[in-house]
């Protein structure tokens, strides 16, 4: 007969076990949503499922085609797994980047009652805060008041001869009604400025600071004896100084040789004056020596016989 503490630690075994076993085991599941295959991608399209739903991949193995308006993409998986359930069939276009596209388990889970996770809600924008009032334009200045106009002269002057506008302006300003009362200096006894202003004492006179031109000294003029002295004397002077014409000799026709030597002799020098050295003399003779037939030498003079 079995004791009681026994019995309760084989019951409590069982009860155990039973509920270990009791359903199966269930992992992670993850969510495959669409990839993005650029920065600028926002939907794409299902070319190919490369696994079906249960059948199991490792990681590297191609999971599906995803097809671009550029280009189809192939998506590799990243760990070993199991193919859950496929939400978006081969041929899916526009299925928005993000979107749950497949489930994805591991071995030993229970895929037979898989679903597709719930969307969620959109969350709704904030509304745009309204526009700040435009700022009420601050009120114009007031506009300087104007100052009054000058009153026009009254007093019109009066002449018996035409005035140029600046004396009538001049008048005008002075308020002199009688024109003919200041004697004018101008053409033909016509009134200037400076006659009016020489009235009025603002003008030591009607031509101000101008001065006469001071009259010319009378200059010596030569007869014409001294002249011909003069003439005579800077004749024999230029003769006496003026060197002896020197005698120009003719330029001589140069040969061939000479023509070469002065286009050699100029190069090197210009070459040479470059770099500052000093110019040797430029010449063919150590250049055609190898090409030249030696030189005969100059016949030794016989010796003279002693006569005895």
């Amino acid at each position: 007969m079995l004791s009681a503490r026994r019995l309760y630690a084989v019951v409590r075994s069982t009860s155990a076990r039973r509920c270990l076993h009791a359903s199966a085991v269930r992992r992670a599941i993850t969510n495959l949503g669409m990839p993005a295959m650029s920065p600028t991608m926002t939907e794409g399209g299902i070319a190919q499922w490369k696994k079906k739903e249960g059948e199991a991949f490792s990681a590297g193995d191609v999971l599906l085609e995803i097809e671009t308006d550029k280009a189809t993409i192939d998506v590799e998986a990243q760990d070993d797994g199991v193919m859950g359930k496929i939400f978006a069939p081969d041929g899916t276009k526009n299925i928005p980047v993000g979107k749950v596209i497949a489930l994805l388990a591991e071995e030993g889970d229970d895929i037979s009652n898989l679903q597709a996770p719930a969307e969620e809600p959109a969350t709704p924008k904030p509304a745009a805060a309204p526009p700040p009032p435009a700022p009420t334009p601050a009120p114009p200045p007031p506009a300087p008041t104007q100052a009054a106009a000058p009153a026009s002269p009254t007093v019109q002057p009066e002449s018996e001869r035409p005035l140029f506008p600046s004396v009538l302006r001049l008048l005008e300003e002075n308020n002199i009604a009688n024109a003919d009362a200041i004697t004018g200096t101008g053409v033909r006894g016509m009134l200037t400025k400076g006659d009016v202003l020489a009235y009025l004492g603002q003008a030591s006179g009607p031509l101000g600071t101008f001065k006469e031109e001071e009259e010319a000294k009378p200059t010596f003029k030569p007869t014409a004896t001294a002249t011909a002295t003069a003439t005579a004397t800077e004749a024999a002077t230029t003769t006496a100084t003026a060197p002896p014409p020197q005698k120009t000799e003719e330029p001589q026709a140069l040969d061939g040789p000479a023509i070469r030597r002065l286009i050699v002799g100029n190069m090197l020098a210009a070459s040479l004056k470059a770099r500052g050295l000093p110019v040797p003399p430029a010449d063919f003779d150590s250049i055609i020596s190898d090409y030249l037939p030696p030189a005969k030498p100059a016949p030794t003079p016989a010796p003279s016989s002693k006569q005895s």
